[in-house]
C-alpha cells in the first residue's frame, strides 16, 4: 500500500517510544521507504543506532546533523509524508505556533507542504489542557491528521486518553492520508464471514468462509476516505473504523437494515447460510436420546438481499460456484432478480480455495463484465473499489 513512498517517522521524547519500531517495521513491510528523525527528548529514551538497524538510513537529530552527507532538516522534510508518533504535547504546540529553535522542529517546519499524521502520547491531563487542544484544532485546521490517543493506565500511574494508539492503527492512517480518497465522506457497510445457524445450544449450521476477502474491501474502502462498518462473524484487532459482530443471519439482518437508513454502498461479501434447522433445540441433543440415526429438517433460510431491496443505496453482492459452466449465467441471475449493482462471482479452485489469501473475481454489472485476474486479496479489494466508484 505504501511501496516506494518516502516517509519519515519523527519520534518525541516519550515513554511510548518503543512502539515507534513496530510502526516502522510495518510501514516498511507496506513497502515504504522510512527515515527517521529523533528529538532531543526521544534521546534520552532511545538510541540511534536501533532505529539506523531498522530504517537503514542515518537517523536525523541534533547530535547527527550532517550537511555534507545530507542529513539536515531541507533533505529530510522533503518527504511523501511525516508521521510524528509517538507526538509529545511539546511538540505538538511548537509545530502549531511555528518554533523551530532546533533541528527536530526545523524539519517539521520545514516539511510544512507535506502530508501530516500526528500520534499524540502524553498524560491526559496534558493532552487535554486547553493550549494543547487549540494547537491539535489549528493544525487538524491546516490539513494535518490526528490520530486519537486511546484510553488505558499511563505510564505515571494515572488513567485516562492519553496512550499511544495502536502501531496498526497509526499505519492505516499514514495509508489513508496517501491513498486517492474516491469514497470521502461517503458511509459504506461491508459484511463478511460465515454466518452461524444454532441447531442446539452447543451446534450449528456454518461454512468455511474466513471473511479474508470482506476484511481486505473495508480497508480498501477506508483508505478511500469512506466511513466504513464492517459487520464481522471472524474476529478483528485494531482496526481504526467501526466493526459490528453477528453470528447468525437475523442477526445480520437487523445489522443491515439499521445501516443501510444511512449507507451509500452495501457490499454484502457474508457467506449466508442457504438452509437452517427448521426447529431449535434447547440445551443439547442427547445422541443417547437421538439413537444411531436422527433427521434433522432443514428449511431455506432468508434472503437478506431480498430484505434489503427497499433501501436506496448501491449495492455489490458476492456469487460463490465451484462449476464455471454456468457460473456466470447465475452470477447475472443474480444480478437482476436481486436488484444489484453489481456481482463479484468468485469461481472456487485449488488456488483461491476458502481461507487462501489470493482470489480471482468477475465483477459483472447490467453492461458488461470485469476479469480481476489472480491476485492478493488486498489488490483485488482496490480493483473491486476502482469499478465501484464508477457505477
Amino acid at each position: 500500500m505504501l511501496k516506494n513512498k518516502k516517509i519519515l517517522l519523527a519520534v518525541c521524547g516519550s515513554i511510548a517510544f518503543y512502539k515507534a519500531y513496530e510502526i516502522l517495521s510495518l510501514l516498511k513491510k507496506q513497502g515504504a521507504d522510512v527515515y527517521v528523525a529523533l528529538s532531543d527528548g526521544a534521546l534520552k529514551f532511545c538510541s540511534i543506532a536501533g532505529f539506523e538497524a531498522l530504517s537503514a538510513h542515518r537517523v536525523l537529530s541534533s547530535t547527527s546533523e550532517d550537511w555534507q552527507a545530507g542529513v539536515n532538516h531541507i533533505a529530510y522534510a522533503k518527504m511523501d509524508l511525516v508521521l510524528i508518533a509517538p507526538a509529545s504535547v511539546n511538540t505538538i504546540n511548537k509545530l502549531a505556533s511555528g518554533v523551530c529553535d532546533n533541528v527536530f522542529m526545523q524539519t517539521l517546519i520545514a516539511a510544512s507542504a507535506v502530508p501530516l499524521v500526528i500520534a499524540p502520547a502524553a498524560n491526559n491531563k496534558m493532552i487535554s489542557h486547553f493550549a494543547t487542544q487549540n494547537s491539535l484544532e489549528i493544525l487538524k485546521r491546516n490539513g494535518a491528521s490526528i490520530v486519537e490517543p486511546v484510553n488505558k493506565i499511563l505510564a505515571c500511574g494515572d488513567e485516562g486518553k492519553g496512550g499511544l494508539s495502536e502501531p496498526e492503527t497509526i499505519v492505516y492512517e499514514a495509508i489513508r492520508k496517501l491513498s486517492e480518497q474516491k469514497f470521502k465522506g461517503k458511509n459504506v457497510l461491508v459484511t463478511g464471514g460465515a454466518t452461524i445457524e444454532k441447531i442446539d445450544d452447543v451446534r450449528a449450521i456454518t461454512n468455511l468462509s474466513s471473511g479474508k476477502m470482506a476484511r481486505a474491501l473495508a480497508d480498501a474502502f477506508y483508505f478511500a476516505g469512506a466511513n466504513v462498518t464492517l459487520a464481522a462473524s471472524f474476529e478483528t484487532q485494531n482496526l481504526p473504523y467501526e466493526v459490528v459482530k453477528f453470528n447468525s443471519s437475523d442477526e445480520l439482518l437487523k445489522i443491515c437494515q439499521e445501516k443501510c437508513k444511512n449507507a451509500d454502498l452495501l457490499v454484502m461479501c457474508a457467506a449466508v447460510s442457504d438452509y437452517v434447522s427448521e426447529e431449535k433445540f434447547s440445551g443439547k441433543l442427547k445422541k443417547e436420546e437421538l439413537g444411531k440415526q436422527w433427521s434433522l429438517k432443514l428449511v431455506q433460510n432468508l434472503d437478506i438481499l431480498n430484505e434489503l431491496a427497499k433501501f436506496s443505496c448501491k449495492k455489490i453482492g458476492f456469487k460463490m460456484e465451484f462449476d464455471p459452466t454456468n457460473a456466470k449465467q447465475s452470477a447475472q441471475k443474480m444480478l437482476s432478480n436481486k436488484g444489484l449493482d453489481a456481482v463479484c462471482l468468485n469461481v472456487i479452485t485449488d488456488q483461491n480455495a476458502f481461507g487462501s489469501e489470493v482470489n480471482e473475481v468477475t465483477f459483472i454489472t447490467k453492461n458488461g463484465e470485469t476479469q480481476l485476474k489472480m491476485a492478493q486479496k488486498s489488490e483485488i479489494a482496490k480493483q473491486i473499489l476502482g469499478l465501484t466508484s464508477k457505477l
